[in-house]
């Protein structure tokens, strides 16, 4: 009797799942760090009288920041967010080459 460790459903899931974490992953970098970005731009910006100013509006700000990052790392016009999935999925390959026996 020959039995198979796994069962070929195991072994296509895993890939899918590890995919959209590596895509997961990759937006989220690309979120943070275009709102650091933003952040640095912003720092030098009065505020104005547009949105009221005053210690308010610096205290919202970085909240707004970090869903316009969020924003452009869901359209993916940067091209970071991808960059880094490449990478992630790379090493998900490497450590499940790894312990294959």
């Amino acid at each position: 009797m020959d039995i198979s460790p796994l069962s070929p459903t195991t072994q296509t899931a895993k890939p899918a799942a590890q995919t959209q974490s590596a895509e997961k992953a990759g937006q989220e970098f690309e979120a943070l760090m275009v709102g650091q970005m933003l952040e640095s731009m912003f720092a030098g910006v009065e505020t104005g009288s547009a949105f009221g100013g005053g210690q308010g509006e610096r205290t919202w700000r970085s909240f707004m920041l970090q869903e316009y990052g969020k924003a452009i790392a869901e359209a993916g016009t940067l091209g970071i967010g991808r960059m880094v999935e490449a990478d992630v999925a790379r090493l998900y390959g490497q450590t499940s080459e790894g312990t294959k026996g």
